[in-house]
């Protein structure tokens, strides 16, 4: 099995190489193919797809061109997503979005009531004057549910092409 075969303890590094696994064994589940398609398909074999998967084969890395590849292969964004929440980002795919006046007054609506949920539960926290490892964790969470909304925004206005609300 593909998924979590290295296991132990995970450095940030491992954890890239655990989401990967689990993209593609995802991806072998959902088409039902075998390994060796899946290799075939990322233009290598089976027994070097496996070594790039192992964090401890640091002689055949799981190279960025390899994820774009796997990433491409499977439409899953999670190794992404993973590495650019490891250096402090935040990915979302960017596309062509057809959108409404009504549609950006629903997303600015959501990332308000975001914002407000990471306000509220920052000042439910902070009220003893401290903070512990449960509240800090709460208080991340709304953050990263904030900055999603706001990205998602920011990516349909960016990318927007209007059409007329059909009343």
């Amino acid at each position: 099995m593909i998924d979590d075969i290295f296991g132990g303890n995970e450095t940030a590094k491992e954890e890239v190489y655990r989401i990967a696994q689990k993209v593609i064994k995802n991806y072998m589940d959902r088409t039902n193919k075998k390994i060796d398609y899946v290799a075939q398909e990322l233009g290598t074999t089976q027994g070097y797809l496996r070594k790039q998967l192992d964090p401890n084969q640091p002689e055949k890395p799981l190279s960025a061109d390899r994820i774009i590849d796997i990433t491409r292969l499977t439409s899953d964004t999670r190794i992404i997503e993973k590495i650019a929440h490891e250096v402090g980002m935040l990915a979302i795919p960017a596309q062509q979005v057809t959108v409404s006046i009504k549609d950006i007054h629903h997303l600015v609506d959501i990332a308000n009531i975001e914002g407000s949920d990471v306000f509220r539960e920052a000042k439910l926290d902070l009220a003893d004057n401290n903070i512990d490892e449960d509240e800090k964790r709460q208080i991340l969470k709304e953050i990263k549910e904030a900055q999603t909304a706001l990205a998602v925004l920011e990516n349909s206005v960016k990318n927007l092409k209007i059409v007329e609300d059909k009343q």
